[in-house]
């Protein structure tokens, strides 16, 4: 055991192991109770900032307790990419409003992945996407 942490060391192969073994996933086992814990979606018009990292911390430390507690976890991630903010910010910097949006998503996706932050990333959505905002036209 070294006597100092060194997280470029330990982090990324601990986070590989997670996501290669899906440990974040949700799925269904009627043995355990049921978690829900959805953190607000970011508006992806820019990077993650330390109130980001305060918001997603919380949400993540409730999940990791639950987990602990043996309940069946889910915790999804997604953005919240369509309306004024992520346009705004579009015009601002002279990009087609889609492109700035993925682009930041991609972004700020890879960000709270190097967070280590346990979501599922299966579940993940962008309200931009018509797979998701044809449903609530629908409504």
């Amino acid at each position: 055991m070294q006597e100092t942490y060194q997280p470029q060391a330990i982090e990324s192969a601990v986070q590989n192991h997670w996501g290669k073994n899906q440990v974040f996933k949700a799925v269904v086992d009627s043995n355990k109770e049921k978690f829900y814990c959805l953190s607000m979606f970011p508006y992806p018009s820019g990077r993650l900032h330390m109130g980001h990292v305060r918001n997603y911390t919380i949400g993540d430390v409730i999940s990791r307790y639950q987990r602990m507690q043996g309940k069946n976890v889910m915790q999804p991630m997604g953005w919240d990419a369509f309306g004024l903010p992520a346009e705004n910010a579009a015009i601002k910097h002279q990009v087609a409003p889609a492109k700035w949006t993925k682009e930041n998503i991609a972004y700020m996706k890879g960000q709270l992945k190097s967070l280590g932050f346990g979501y599922d990333w299966d579940r993940e959505l962008a309200t931009c996407d018509p797979e998701y905002y044809r449903w609530e036209q629908w409504f």
